[in-house]
């Protein structure tokens, strides 16, 4: 998958799947001052793989006197391949074959507000996640068709956009304009995908002159077209970089504007940024990863004014410091959108072995504003807001995540060990099945993820 912000998509799949020769030199040793001749273009590559994670979530209630574990196993293989009829013209289709297994999981939940929530029916999905044709000439790019999209932390984006875009490339500069919608086309040849009718328009540039930094800017507007997340405008600057070999950091910085779906103005804001430190010249090659963001939240939902942060939907927030391993940057099992919240990391590494990574991280969390819940987070649960009991203190937790890679002396094999413990604060004083109240009971989420 793209690894860097925007990445071009006939990159994309050499990066994929399996290393790929882009040239065929000439066979034997040319003759002493002859020119060599031109290199050959790779007509077509393509790549390959499967991932498989087996997720285990418990009490996500935050009440274990309430059953709501669950154990589910999915499935997926992938595939591209890119085609080449020209130096300026690139072809490519990615598809994507999984299923979701439920190996345990409850008929229906009791949540807290008293609703019965039902386990979702789950089918098979044989998906087309890019279709892409990409025409250059340098130094511009124009790309039509189902495009993936990833930033490095996928804090902006992390998925497929039915897209026209333009991209401008000089020296250190890149610049791209784009258009299109989450998903336009229905292109699942087992089920019919469900088509998001939000427009979205962007722009985007990235400076790298910088000895190791790189600067962006970037202005993004959806419109929902259903009327349920209605017209937020982003604009954004960012920058990251590693400016020693021991140091590497990122910031990001946003302004949220436009309208709600209910017609009131944004004016929200965020802050995602920190830094980690490698002691390269120590065993284990051991670092530490400092760490701090916020989403701003509304504490009048009455007034014209909406002053609660959203991500653009299209995230998944998952990151990577040193490690082999990504994960859930703000916490494995709260799993949540930047949004009415405050986060405190802590994160130590090491290295076992080339192929073992361990990462251990804490976070703190803290609301804004008095809430029930958070926006897209890992729970059932509801925040108490009975006044006298309410409180900021969302609570804490602790996230450890093991990586491996090239398992059996197989090179492309890897596992990813992943398990959360939320530790809940005063913000979930719940009902005592009397007059009184008590403190939440923690929960657990665990990944195992075998990839190849």
């Amino acid at each position: 998958m793209i690894s860097k912000l925007l990445l071009s998509a006939a990159l994309a799949c050499a990066v994929a799947g399996p290393a790929q020769a882009q040239f065929t030199l000439p066979g034997g040793p040319a003759a002493e001052g002859a020119p060599l001749p031109p290199p050959q273009r790779l007509t077509y590559s393509y790549a390959y793989g499967a991932e498989a994670p087996l997720t285990y979530r418990h009490n996500r209630d935050l009440d274990s006197r309430l059953s709501d574990d669950s154990l589910v196993f999915k499935a997926k293989v992938f595939g591209s391949i890119a085609y080449r009829p020209a130096d300026w013209l690139t072809l490519l289709v990615e598809g994507k074959l999984g299923r979701e297994t439920p190996i345990h999981e409850q008929a229906a939940v009791t949540l807290p507000s008293g609703d019965l929530a039902f386990a979702p029916h789950r089918k098979p999905t044989l998906l087309v996640e890019q279709a892409l044709i990409s025409a250059r000439q340098a130094p511009w790019e124009f790309n039509l068709g189902r495009r993936n999209y990833e930033d490095e932390r996928h804090w902006l984006y992390d998925g497929s956009i039915d897209v026209a875009s333009l991209t401008y490339r000089r020296e250190n500069w890149r610049a791209e304009a784009m258009i299109g919608r989450d998903v336009l086309w229905s292109l699942d040849a087992l089920q019919k995908a469900k088509k998001h009718p939000i427009e979205i328009a962007m722009l985007n540039a990235d400076y790298r002159g910088f000895d190791g930094h790189t600067l962006g800017a970037y202005a993004i507007k959806r419109n929902d077209l259903a009327g349920h997340e209605g017209k937020p405008i982003y604009l954004g600057l960012k920058a990251h970089g590693k400016p020693t070999a021991a140091f590497s950091y990122w910031a990001e910085a946003v302004l949220l504007r436009g309208a709600d779906e209910n017609g009131a103005r944004f004016k929200a804001h965020a802050l995602d940024m920190g830094g980690t430190y490698r002691f390269a010249e120590l065993p284990f090659d051991p670092n530490v990863t400092l760490a701090f963001a916020n989403g701003s939240g509304d504490n009048n939902a009455a007034d014209k004014r909406n002053t609660e942060f959203r991500q653009t939907g299209l995230q998944t927030n998952e990151a990577r410091y040193i490690g082999l391993s990504k994960f859930k940057a703000y916490g494995e099992m709260l799993d949540s959108d930047l949004s009415n919240l405050r986060v405190f990391t802590v994160g130590i590494g090491a290295r076992a072995t080339p192929g073992i990574s361990v990462d251990l991280i804490y976070h703190r969390y803290q609301l804004n504003a008095i809430a029930s819940e958070i926006r897209n987070w890992g729970f059932t649960a509801q925040m108490n807001t009975v006044p006298g009991l309410q409180s900021r203190d969302l609570g804490q937790e602790l996230d450890l995540v093991i990586g491996f890679r090239g398992l059996f002396d197989i090179r492309r094999f890897g596992l990813d060990l992943r398990v959360g413990k939320f530790f809940p604060g005063k913000a979930f004083r719940t009902s005592d099945g009397g007059s009184g109240f008590r403190r939440a009971d923690n929960a657990l989420t665990m990944v195992a993820k075998f990839r190849y």
